[in-house]
């Protein structure tokens, strides 16, 4: 009888001690990689609700999004809209890429998105949840602040 437990124990420690191994971390390439990985993961999400403090993978808020999608590929940022406009590094509008950040001030709030082309942004917003809108729409060209770039 001692003998199947033993067995059932040591399997049990083994499975366990087995699920605690670190995940593979997948190791890009190169610049252009992640950035097409960050846009490709964005796009995925298009449809996901809007929840706020959502996290993901299946309702996000602004930060939220940004916060999961860059985790995804293996960079850490905060999960705040205030602490993620300084992160990286400023960039002008004319410098953006796919991948890059984008801020907006919108009444007294920050809200924040990712470019996945010169014009067009994947955030997640109360209204539709996570879509795309782009820069040529008066109602986000005025109201964009800033624009960062934390793929090096």
């Amino acid at each position: 009888m001692k003998k199947p437990i033993c067995f059932l124990t040591f399997l049990i420690i083994i499975l366990g001690f087995s699920s605690c191994a670190p995940k593979k971390v997948r190791v890009y390439k190169n610049v252009e990689e992640i950035r097409s990985r960050v846009v490709e993961i964005s796009v995925s999400l298009i449809g996901k609700p809007y929840l706020f403090g959502g996290k993901g993978p299946d309702a996000f808020d602004c930060s939220g999004l940004i916060h999961y999608v860059f985790r995804s590929v293996n960079i850490a940022l905060p999960l705040s809209t205030e602490k993620l406009i300084k992160t990286g590094m400023e960039i002008s509008k004319e410098n953006v890429t796919p991948g890059d950040l984008v801020f907006f001030k919108i009444q007294k709030e920050l809200h924040a998105g990712i470019m996945i082309s010169k014009e067009e942004f994947i955030h997640a917003s109360k209204l539709k949840g996570v879509g795309v809108d782009t820069l040529r729409s008066a109602y986000w060209a005025k109201n964009v602040i800033a624009f960062r770039s934390v793929i090096f």
